[in-house]
């Protein structure tokens, strides 16, 4: 085998690495694209429920002056629409 050869088979090694990137790459981009994203936000609505967001609404409210209380609500009713 001469270094012709060998420098060959170098380069049918890397373009077959750089052929699996960029398959690698662009099923990564379709998953971003298509159901990636829309994964998101049901893993988002699945960990948010009604519960959670009053949950954190009474903890924000515990520690912020009474007269936020009514911001804080509005804002958890916003958040709870979004899970319908």
């Amino acid at each position: 085998m001469g270094l012709d050869d060998l420098v060959n088979k170098a380069k049918d090694l890397l373009g077959q690495g750089e052929e699996k990137a960029q398959d690698a790459t662009g099923a990564a981009g379709a998953q971003a694209a298509g159901g990636g994203a829309s994964g998101l936000v049901d893993k988002a609505k699945e960990l948010l429920t009604d519960e959670r967001i009053d949950q954190v609404a009474g903890a924000i409210k515990g520690k912020t002056p009474d007269n936020i209380d009514a911001v804080v609500d509005q804002v958890a009713e916003k958040a709870k629409q979004f899970n319908d």
